[in-house]
């Protein structure tokens, strides 16, 4: 008794499952009446299971550890999906709600943690109860890591155009592009709206709408990206100044280019020494002379050097042309500044020089 009982205690553990009964009864070849209201020790006792006690010890352990497996993958892993939420967001302009965001990171996160978990689960011995569950939850959980991954590379390319195309300069530069993008952009966002309203991570990927629409958009916004390069690129190759400019800086200034002020913040990123214009006070898009500032006095007031310009530069009509035209008439006023400073140079006493001319005139002076 002192070696059957310790056997019938381990069959009487909460992880021993019907299957197990049927291995128990597979091996002793006797009936056990384990289901019945009147199942009792005697019956167990006929089984002979010291004949078969290293079997029985194995299936009472091996009930353990399938237990422990069926407890990471139907709580641990398949509860977390059952209530896993998406967080959709608004974008910048964009009043409804359009963005994975928030929790997409963890999401992520944990499905790269499920997936090796459940990889694990397969290689093991124990598996075998739950191998056709496991193999379909690797299958669902590596696609809804694919179509995660899919759907945050759609949402990039989207992010970086919408500004561009909503604004009215771009768009009327590129009207094909342009219109191309609204019919992208209405699919978008009724995709997230819809992703909105369901939010469950597994049901929002397995949506066969969501799956068949990705790989559309994302062909038509890498069509639109493309050929948003080739403009910037075109751009660059009239005013090529803006090689300086990264591709985000460029679009802001191209799309406030018809407003010459709105462009003030951005002459240093084009100019070494140009910081501001100034317009002329009765054409208020005549730019009359150029500016950088020096410092800052002990009371705070901008220390700039200005230097006039020969003829004023009309700011209308595409930004690179007149900043081209700006860029010729900032060299032919500096060398006409030089010119006069040549001849000073010598004709005049020295602190008398160096405050009538710029700093860089008076060092060349000098």
């Amino acid at each position: 008794m002192t070696e059957i009982l310790p056997l019938v205690e381990s069959l009487a553990k909460p992880s021993i499952r019907p299957r197990h009964w049927d291995e128990v009864i597979a091996l002793t070849k006797e009936d056990i009446p384990y289901t019945s209201e009147t199942f009792s020790l005697s019956q167990l006792l006929k089984a002979n299971l010291l004949g078969f006690k290293e079997d029985v010890e194995d299936i009472a352990d091996s009930a353990d550890k399938q237990l422990k497996l069926e407890i990471a993958l139907r709580e641990d892993i398949s509860k977390y999906w059952e209530d896993a939420e998406l967080e959709i967001k608004t974008w910048k302009g964009v009043d409804s709600p359009c963005t994975l965001g928030g929790n997409i990171q963890d999401i992520q996160d944990k499905l790269e943690e499920h997936i090796m978990a459940l990889n694990q689960m397969n290689a093991m011995r124990y598996v075998t109860p739950f191998k056709s569950e496991v193999v379909e939850k690797i299958t669902l959980i590596a696609d809804v890591t694919d179509i995660i991954e899919k759907w945050l590379k759609v949402q990039t390319l989207w992010t970086n155009l919408v500004s561009v195309f909503s604004s009215g300069d771009i768009s009327k530069q590129m009207p094909t592009e342009s219109k191309k993008f609204k019919q992208i952009n209405a699919q978008w966002l009724k995709i997230m709206e819809r992703a909105n309203e369901q939010k469950n991570v597994i049901a929002c990927c397995t949506n066969d709408i969501l799956k068949n629409s990705l790989g559309v958009l994302q062909e038509g916004l890498e069509f639109c990206q493309k050929k948003l390069e080739n403009y910037l690129e075109s751009k660059r190759n009239i005013f090529p100044r803006f090689y300086f400019c990264s591709n985000g800086d460029l679009l802001k200034i191209l799309s406030v280019g018809s407003d010459p002020n709105a462009v003030q913040d951005d002459f240093e990123k084009l100019f070494d020494a140009i910081n501001h214009v100034s317009f002329d006070e009765a054409d208020r898009r005549l730019i009359v002379s150029i500016e950088q500032t020096m410092g800052f006095t002990k009371e705070g007031k901008v220390i700039a050097e200005e230097i006039q310009l020969v003829e004023g530069v009309k700011a209308e009509g595409n930004i690179e042309d007149w900043l081209l035209k700006l860029e010729k008439e900032m060299q032919r006023s500096c060398r006409q500044v030089c010119s006069s400073g040549a001849k000073d140079c010598f004709g005049m006493p020295l602190r008398e020089f160096v405050g009538k001319y710029q700093s860089q005139i008076a060092l060349a002076g000098i």
